[in-house]
């Protein structure tokens, strides 16, 4: 069967090909099997992602929930600390940290309402 990444494996080996752009040559490492990159530059490659896949990959909370996001952590509690909303000074706020800036410098703490949504960040 083919597929449209043959071209990235050995045909005698099944390893994949190592480009080599200085010599312009794809080569197996395990059976010697070399062709030219020439024979490739028809080939495109094309990558798609969206954020939902980035914040996935990297294990990153949303800084701003969706519905979306609101479905998927359902039963998923964030942690909550004993201040007021500046904004209706509802009794406990949610937060979560990120580390924003460099490791030297402090993280970033990411505070919400639980009542009015209201939400702000503050660098520590």
């Amino acid at each position: 069967m083919s597929s449209d990444k043959d071209w990235m494996f050995c045909p005698k080996s099944g390893y994949l090909l190592s480009l080599d752009p200085f010599l312009q040559i794809a080569t197996c490492k395990v059976s010697g099997y070399q062709r030219r990159l020439k024979e490739l530059s028809s080939v495109k490659v094309v990558l798609r992602t969206d954020m939902e896949d980035y914040r996935r990959r990297f294990g990153l909370e949303p800084l701003v929930k969706s519905a979306v996001d609101e479905e998927m952590l359902k039963g998923r509690k964030r942690a909550t600390v004993d201040e007021p909303c500046p904004k209706c000074h509802h009794r406990p706020m949610e937060y979560y940290t990120m580390q924003l800036r460099s490791a030297d410098e402090g993280q970033t703490v990411f505070y919400e309402c639980t009542k009015c949504g209201y939400k702000y960040s503050q660098n520590t």
